[in-house]
């Protein structure tokens, strides 16, 4: 079972929140204002280079639910459950956040949301495919959805480790990137994509992808900057020298 201690509710920040604690929060508002969240669960974590360890936010559906924070072990995360949690799913949140970071050491932040349009996405009878050059540049590969175990766990596909960014567990959309800025803007990107794209097929219209040497180019320099970013962590520091787009 999972820990829960020093328990913090999300809240204007203060002086005693570390800095990495004010940037998730800072960061956690910015998708909230966007409409990402709407009131449905959602969780944003970090992680902390150097220490095995990432900090995670999470909420349960519904307005009354308040945002938690607290940093977890990746090697570690399974002990006693604080039995004043009000999420029912948190231990396999936590569970799901530990097990990425363990399965891609290139992650520096990871999303698991319901947006309003890129969770549409789970009702279409295939991926969404490459259509947009930031599409390739940043996510990678289409959007398919995560395979789980018998127990709901993560497991180690072939899907997650293809250096993609963006994918789906049924309905939720899940974000990563080798940076914490990146990810966010990957949220934003992976919204774009889909509404555009949901609202061309709804028409009839006729959406071809990405040329093949366009995706080819786009992923080989995704994967070098995922190959940078595992040598920044492995000595313990935070990825630099990355935009945005």
């Amino acid at each position: 079972m999972i820990q829960i201690s020093n328990k913090l509710k999300v809240k204007p920040k203060t002086k005693n929140q570390t800095p990495d604690e004010m940037e998730l929060h800072d960061l956690w508002n910015r998708l909230e204002s966007k409409g990402l969240f709407q009131n449905q669960s959602a969780s944003l974590s970090f992680l902390i280079p150097g220490t095995g360890t990432f900090l995670l936010m999470v909420k349960g559906e519904g307005k009354k639910n308040k945002p938690i924070l607290q940093s977890y072990s990746i090697k570690n995360p399974n002990t006693m459950l604080d039995e004043n949690h009000q999420i029912e799913s948190l231990p396999s949140i936590i569970r799901f956040h530990a097990d990425l970071y363990s399965f891609r050491p290139d992650v520096g932040a990871i999303v698991r949301f319901i947006p309003p349009w890129s969770s549409k996405l789970n009702f279409l009878d295939h991926p969404l495919p490459l259509v947009f050059d930031e599409q390739c540049r940043q996510l990678g590969a289409s959007v398919n959805q995560l395979p789980l175990d018998e127990n709901g766990n993560l497991k180690q596909s072939s899907i997650l480790l293809s250096g993609a960014n963006g994918f789906l567990v049924s309905e939720e959309v899940v974000i990563t990137s080798v940076t914490r800025e990146k990810a966010i803007y990957n949220c934003e990107l992976i919204e774009k994509c889909a509404k555009a794209y949901l609202l061309a097929i709804s028409t009839g219209g006729n959406v071809r992808q990405i040329p093949w040497f366009v995706r080819f180019i786009a992923k080989s320099r995704l994967l070098k900057d995922e190959k940078k970013a595992i040598e920044f962590y492995k000595r313990g520091e935070r990825p630099t020298g990355f935009k945005a787009y």
